[in-house]
């Protein structure tokens, strides 16, 4: 058994990120002192509507592919005013990141349901025209619309990366201030 003669109060943090980021944010935690103590995944989203506390800050309809993640840390670290400043910085660029990725899918998203809405509104009146009796202008109709279709689906994968090589650099930059920061803190808490 161990002999700890030593008192260590702790400070608790918990966080609720997307399951893809959960790695970033505790590598980057830990060079701040933040231990990661536990992991709760959320249940199913249709199911979870019920059951998500009403000040969570996690709605249903993201709750599948979120994460909370529990920290704790010595409250006697040395250093911790730098430290938190520090990580306060780093969270903003962590969220920055994230921000980014959302109006990236979001912008492509856009387009490809914006092309498909027009592709049904052709498939719409191409309905409409054969019920009236004119087929020809139907057929040119229906073929419009499957084309509006098919342009979204080709658009959505062409936009996306088009958007992914210009907030490349951005988020190169983001990248860069998160993890000198990280270096930054690791460096307070070495020494």
């Amino acid at each position: 058994m161990k002999n700890n003669t030593e008192f260590v109060a702790y400070e608790y943090k918990n966080i609720t990120v997307k399951r893809d980021s959960a790695t970033i944010y505790t590598d980057c935690l830990n060079n701040f002192g933040w231990e990661l103590v536990g992991e709760e995944e959320y249940g199913f989203a249709p199911m979870l509507s019920s059951f998500v506390p009403a000040y969570s800050s996690v709605s249903a309809a993201d709750s599948y592919e979120m994460v909370a993640l529990k920290f704790k840390r010595n409250r006697r670290i040395s250093n911790k005013s730098e430290l938190d400043r520090l990580e306060r910085q780093c969270e903003a660029g962590l969220a920055s990141l994230g921000g980014l990725e959302r109006k990236n899918s979001a912008y492509t998203m856009g387009v490809s349901l914006g092309s498909g809405l027009v592709g049904t509104v052709f498939l719409a009146l191409a309905v409409y025209s054969f019920l009236s009796s004119n087929i020809v202008a139907g057929v040119l109709l229906a073929v419009l619309g499957v084309a509006g279709w098919g342009i979204g689906f080709f658009a959505n994968r062409k936009m996306g990366r088009k958007r992914s090589a210009q907030t490349g650099p951005m988020m190169q930059s983001q990248l860069e201030l998160v993890y000198t920061a990280c270096e930054q803190a690791h460096a307070l808490l070495v020494s």
